[in-house]
């Protein structure tokens, strides 16, 4: 179970009417949040109907999440950051990496809470690149449940919301390419 947050401030057992949001660069800022049940309906709409395979759960995970930030956004003054960093750096309510992995994985963990997540669970956000060797970054992550494909082990994804503005579907992706490099500009 996923449970590595950069701040002590970030609920680690976070649920629907209790739970944080990080923004403004490495988590700097830290807001306690509560969704409506009307919020809640909102995200959890895109679990219907039922799925019937895990490719499928991780498009309405990617539709949840981009609910969950279009949301949270107007609830946190984030809805206006931008993909990436560079080119909002310094902006109030510009996210991160850390941000978007740590907000991430808090979104993950209350899907999974709720009972939506019938395919995957979430994991610890993962990193990859060093200061040294290139930039580092850091995604949201989940595994699938069950063993798929040819595998003794689960299939593995990264959940990375940072190369898109806020309230756009995250990029899903096997976390070995994610690893390696991966970018949806290349």
């Amino acid at each position: 179970m996923a449970d590595t947050f950069v701040s002590e401030e970030v609920i680690t057992d976070p649920d629907v009417k209790h739970f944080s949001m990080c923004h403004n660069q490495g988590c700097k800022t830290v807001a306690q949040l509560s969704l409506s049940d009307t919020q809640w309906a909102q995200i959890s709409q895109h679990f219907q109907p039922p799925t019937t395979s895990a490719e499928q759960e991780r498009r309405q995970i990617a539709n949840a999440i981009a609910e969950f930030e279009q949301i949270v956004g107007v609830m946190t003054d984030t809805t206006h950051d931008k993909a990436g960093l560079f080119q909002a750096m310094g902006s109030y309510g510009q996210l991160d990496c850390i941000d978007e992995s740590t907000n991430t994985t808090t979104y993950l963990l209350i899907m999974d809470k709720q009972g939506l997540l019938k395919w995957h669970e979430p994991m610890d956000h993962v990193n990859r690149g060093f200061f040294i060797f290139g930039w580092p970054h850091s995604s949201g992550a989940m595994r699938e449940k069950a063993h798929s494909g040819n595998s003794d082990e689960p299939a593995e994804f990264a959940v990375d919301s940072w190369f898109e503005d806020n309230g756009k579907r995250p990029h899903i992706i096997p976390l070995s390419q994610w690893r390696s490099g991966w970018s949806p500009h290349e």
